[in-house]
């Protein structure tokens, strides 16, 4: 009987330190293209929606995020089906991709940096840009700065797209990074 009051302790004690530390995050795999997802340390990982665009989304966010984090999605592009990787990676590493990409993302947002984005061999883009302003867009999207980040496999491109306060963006830039390189995209 005397035994039981300490071992008791133990236990609450064991049970309290486990609700503090922080949980490892669950990898996700959607099964139907092979993207799979596993979110870096303090990181939370759940399925999104699709949309006409991707087919696949997963939201990577900490729990303290509101309206910041990052999602992976997929969007499959078959006229990639016949070419190899390093083939690939040649195009999208190329000048000309990159400025299309840039052009792309410009529309609707000032980039203020481009670099080329390599994923475990894979290819790729990383741009930075904040929201242009336009009309009916709200004044928190000043507030918040975007990492887009894009690799493509003969399976199709892999988007990873992270935002932040721009205040600390550049802090939580290498975070939003390994959440792209935690992604394992189609192959």
């Amino acid at each position: 009987m005397a035994l039981r009051w300490p071992i008791r302790m133990c236990l609450d004690a064991s049970l309290a330190l486990a609700l503090i530390s922080p949980a490892a995050a669950e990898p996700l795999r959607d099964e139907s293209t092979g993207l799979a997802i596993d979110p870096p340390q303090g990181y939370i990982a759940r399925v999104l929606a699709p949309t006409p665009t991707f087919v696949v989304r997963f939201e990577v966010k900490k729990p303290s995020d509101r309206d910041t984090g990052c999602q992976v999605a997929f969007t499959p592009l078959p006229q990639n089906a016949e070419l190899k990787q390093s083939e690939i990676n040649d195009i999208v590493e190329g000048q000309r991709w990159i400025d299309l990409a840039r052009a792309t993302v410009a529309i609707n947002y000032d980039v203020s940096a481009t670099d080329r984005f390599n994923v475990n061999g894979i290819g790729g883009i990383a741009m930075i840009g904040d929201f242009k302003p336009r009309p009916g867009l709200p004044a928190r999207a000043q507030d918040v700065r975007t990492l887009f980040m894009l690799v493509e496999t003969p399976k199709g491109r892999t988007t990873t797209i992270c935002v932040g306060e721009k205040q600390d963006f550049d802090a939580r830039r290498a975070e939003f990074e390994n959440v792209a390189r935690s992604a394992s995209p189609p192959r």
